[in-house]
């Protein structure tokens, strides 16, 4: 039997990224961690897992360990099983409902990760000239969450988390920014007030 372990988030599935990430949450001791981590991830079924040489189980465990997670740009695009989808091309132009969804889905993650991704990318139904728009949104996520969960890969997944943090990250910069100059600008002018710096 030929093993195949995946080497980095595109050999993943989402459904599969989730499971791991509830995994990794469960108290287990470190010999149960790595079998149901293997089993999980590869083509190798408990049966089998138990029959194996302990020193190899440990190797295939750290191969999978070392999945690399290298940071990669939003993925604008997606296909799966022929249907092209796209990420909401502008966020700033999303509905109350969206926001709405998505915020409540956010307060378990992992959880509502499929459902989320349905919610940002969804079928593109006009493209031309480098732009493109999707389909209306309709809460009605079901049907593309579960297709999602299958196959849309765990890489797609995280470049969108990140995409999400680093605009959060730079949102929360500006505010401290802004909050910071906004302080100095009282400070500034109480100081003015008061007397301070007045020669006579």
């Amino acid at each position: 039997m030929k093993l195949i372990i995946p080497t980095d988030l595109s050999d993943i599935t989402l459904g599969q990224l989730q499971a791991l990430t509830k995994l990794e949450a469960t108290p287990l001791n470190d010999l149960e961690r790595q079998k149901q981590t293997i089993e999980l991830l590869t083509s190798i079924d408990r049966t089998t897992i138990d029959k194996v040489k302990l020193g190899d189980l440990n190797d295939v465990y750290g191969k999978l360990l070392s999945l690399s997670k290298a940071s990669e740009g939003l993925h604008q695009f997606v296909k799966i099983d022929n249907v092209k989808y796209g990420f909401i091309p502008n966020l700033s132009d999303i509905s109350t409902a969206e926001f709405g969804d998505l915020d409540t889905l956010c307060q378990d993650l992992n959880e509502n990760l499929h459902l989320i991704m349905s919610i940002l990318y969804r079928p593109i139904d006009k493209e031309a000239n480098g732009k493109y728009s999707i389909e209306a949104y309709d809460a009605d996520l079901e049907e593309r969450s579960r297709l999602f969960k299958k196959k849309l890969k765990a890489n797609v997944v995280n470049s969108a988390i990140l995409f999400f943090w680093s605009i959060g990250n730079d949102y929360l910069n500006d505010l401290l920014t802004s909050l910071q100059e906004d302080q100095e600008t009282k400070s500034s002018n109480h100081s003015v007030k008061s007397g301070v710096g007045i020669q006579s």
